[in-house]
């Protein structure tokens, strides 16, 4: 009776183990498939635009945004930010490609959110950018906000450099009022 007990046991606890097994590595597989690649900025466009700045992903803001930006590099946020033709040719067709557009989900789809006809050339005057940071705002609220008060993301955001956003990241200290 034990013997075939054991047996019993050992089959029971073989296909539980293999039923376990199998869904983890399927997970892997699943997960490894449908995972968007990390953000790789490129070389040029970091070195021209994080030469003063924090070089933002390109999919946070639409095309006619980056267009509009590229257009005023003369007077780039109250600052002169020209370069060269050929750099600049290249800069806005990587900027293009990589924009946030309706059709091709992203990370950052959610800065679409009520997008005007002609939006904005500031991320943080994205209305999807607003609702995001609603919170932030609240706790904020009566504080006088300079423009660009929310634009160094890596302030709060200490893997913004990987593209990454998330809440849950967020470090708590962190912010543009505690430099």
């Amino acid at each position: 009776m034990d013997e075939h007990l054991n047996k019993t046991q050992r089959v029971i606890g073989s296909g539980l183990l293999g039923t376990v097994l199998l869904f983890g590595v399927g997970g892997i597989v699943v997960y490894g498939l449908e995972a968007e690649q990390a953000y790789q900025p490129d070389a040029l466009y970091v070195e021209e635009c994080g030469a003063c700045h924090y070089a933002y992903p390109p999919g946070l803001l639409p095309a006619a945004s980056w267009a509009g930006i590229m257009r005023g590099l003369e007077d780039h946020f109250e600052d002169n930010a020209e370069t060269d033709d050929e750099t600049a040719a290249y800069v806005s067709k990587y900027l293009a490609e990589n924009a946030l557009q309706m059709g091709r989900p992203s990370k950052w789809s959610m800065l679409l959110r009520n997008m005007p006809t002609e939006p904005p050339l500031r991320i943080t005057d994205l209305p999807g950018f607003i609702q995001a940071h609603e919170s932030e705002l609240e706790l904020l609220e009566g504080v006088d906000l300079s423009v660009g008060f929310f634009s160094p993301c890596e302030d709060c955001h200490r893997q913004a450099d990987q593209g990454l956003f998330d809440k849950e990241l967020l470090s708590k200290g962190y912010g543009p009022t505690s430099r």
